[in-house]
């Protein structure tokens, strides 16, 4: 069988095609859609990396906020106790008749530390405004990682509406 010239162009043509089909097939498509995956798997590593970095700039600061709480605890000493700090402050500012009680409060254990809360529950009857600012005051800003975790403030039922019945939990932490 003889092939003319014209389908020996066909013929040529097809071989050529079916070759770049072929290699297109076999290495570009591959290569490209290997590139695409990559890109897409870049873009989520690039995601993780944000939330890793922005992880560890939280943990940071959680690293050295704890850092700064051991300083203040050490600082103010092994035989600091809440309850004869504010018994020391009542007595400063002359309270102390005003306080009905003191008793302390129980934590649940949370994560094993060297650190635990520890807090006291008072209630203090017939105050006046300006007293019990000056004694909020005295332990928010005492310098010792003290805080008021709650606090009930009631008129009192003298005849005067200036006098206050207040119960308030103080909170710290303490070396165990």
């Amino acid at each position: 069988m003889k092939i003319n010239r014209r389908e020996k162009i066909l013929l040529g043509a097809g071989i050529v095609i079916l070759a770049a089909l072929s290699y297109y097939l076999t290495v570009i498509y591959p290569a490209s859609m290997r590139q695409e995956a990559l890109a897409r798997y870049i873009r989520l590593k690039e995601a993780d990396l944000k939330k890793i970095t922005c992880l560890k700039k939280e943990w940071d600061g959680f690293q050295g906020r704890y850092a700064e709480a051991e300083k203040i605890l050490k600082e103010r000493g092994e035989k600091f106790t809440l309850l004869s700090y504010l018994e020391r402050i009542s007595r400063q500012l002359g309270i102390e008749s005003k306080i009905h009680y003191m008793k302390p409060l129980s934590f649940s254990n949370g994560p094993q530390s060297d650190i635990k809360p520890e807090g006291i529950e008072i209630k203090l009857e017939g105050i006046v405004t300006r007293e019990l600012i000056t004694f909020l005051q005295k332990i928010e800003y005492a310098g010792k990682l003290l805080n008021i975790k709650r606090i009930k403030i009631q008129r009192a039922a003298k005849s005067e509406e200036k006098y206050l019945n207040v119960t308030l939990q103080v909170q710290t932490y303490v070396f165990f």
